[in-house]
């Protein structure tokens, strides 16, 4: 008997150890698979309630196609208006970084010069900045085309995305049954409903941060229309994605912005400034309350703590992965605590 059970764990442990090794071996494969299951989800999200409304006056098939279709057009739309200007802009931006670096360097030299004549010794320091600064710019450039050429070489990955999504959207109660028959009886009831709490707390988080991203870029990118600013398309799509990185993002997205404007002297920094702060000042009072408020009902620290975690583990994308991991995780664990039928 004792020779059986061993025998048994031994397998258990040898069958995990295979699997392990098999998913290592396989591990690319299984990333392309991840993303590409990552971005149906995201279209099936996007286009979900749409194709429960045409489902009411058609067959499921052809709403989920004409859900898709109509996202397509609206993307296509949105790309084929916005990719020339912003590349223009990007263009302008690049070729104005040299001006902007002896503008630095010009006012570096006379701050530094200023506290020379106080006494205090900052030539080593300086000529450190300057080699730090026209590094970085250097890398800028040649990594932001890296950064175009990379998304460009990715949307390969993703092409079958909204083939999957068709058929998730399509087949999406079936598909559910099928996994919900997986699941042991007596856990069935309590499984079902925690994932129900997931999607529904990730499906609200998502649609809600896209209307946000979303209104923050255009809020933005009309501010700095509105002041003159050459890159207020570029900057303003760049504060709409970092919008999805809580508190952090719009830092990241917005130094830089300034730090540009200051070729327009201190007046339009000032300006830019001003458009950025009151545009986040819309976000946390308005958007994000209204928008976000049964999917972000995290405390500040609990959301920095979980961003920083997230970067430690798994870089930009963790930043960006991290409050939807928590928001899900939190939706079933309500539904395992919840009692009564399904």
């Amino acid at each position: 008997m004792e020779r059986s059970v061993r025998s048994v764990r031994w397998g258990r442990v040898l069958a995990v150890a295979g699997a392990l090794a098999l998913a290592f071996a396989l591990r690319r494969v299984l990333w392309t698979l991840t993303v590409q299951l990552a971005a149906a989800c995201l279209l099936l999200a996007l286009t979900l309630p749409l194709c429960r409304w045409l489902e009411k006056r058609m067959k499921p098939g052809l709403a989920a196609s004409l859900s898709l279709v109509a996202l397509g057009a609206v993307a296509l739309a949105l790309l084929l208006g916005v990719i020339p200007p912003l590349v223009g802009q990007f263009r302008l931006l690049s070729a104005s970084l040299p001006e902007l670096l002896r503008w630095g360097e010009e006012h570096l030299w006379t701050l530094t010069g200023w506290l020379e004549r106080r006494g205090v010794d900052l030539l080593s320091l300086r000529d450190g900045l300057l080699g730090q600064l026209q590094q970085q710019a250097a890398g800028w450039v040649s990594g932001a085309a890296q950064g175009l050429r990379g998304m460009a070489s990715s949307l390969s990955v993703v092409l079958l995305s909204p083939l999957i999504a068709y058929y998730l959207l399509r087949d999406r109660k079936r598909i559910a049954a099928a996994l919900t028959l997986l699941v042991p009886v007596r856990h069935r009831a309590r499984t079902v409903r925690a994932l129900r709490e997931m999607r529904r707390e990730t499906a609200g988080f998502l649609r809600g941060q896209l209307v946000v991203s979303g209104a923050v870029g255009a809020l933005t990118a009309l501010g700095l229309l509105l002041i003159g600013s050459p890159g207020w398309l570029l900057w303003g799509l760049l504060m709409g994605i970092m919008e999805v990185v809580p508190y952090v993002g719009p830092w990241i997205a917005g130094v830089p912005a300034v730090l540009f404007s200051l070729q327009g002297g201190l007046l339009h920094a000032l300006w830019t400034l001003a458009v950025i702060v009151t545009v986040q000042q819309l976000e946390g009072g308005l958007l994000s309350p209204r928008l976000l408020s049964g999917a972000t009902r995290l405390h500040p620290l609990t959301i920095l703590l979980t961003i920083t975690a997230g970067g430690v583990v798994g870089g930009a994308w963790g930043m960006i992965l991290s409050i939807p991991l928590v928001v899900s995780t939190r939706g079933a664990l309500r539904g395992l605590r919840a009692r009564g039928n399904v």
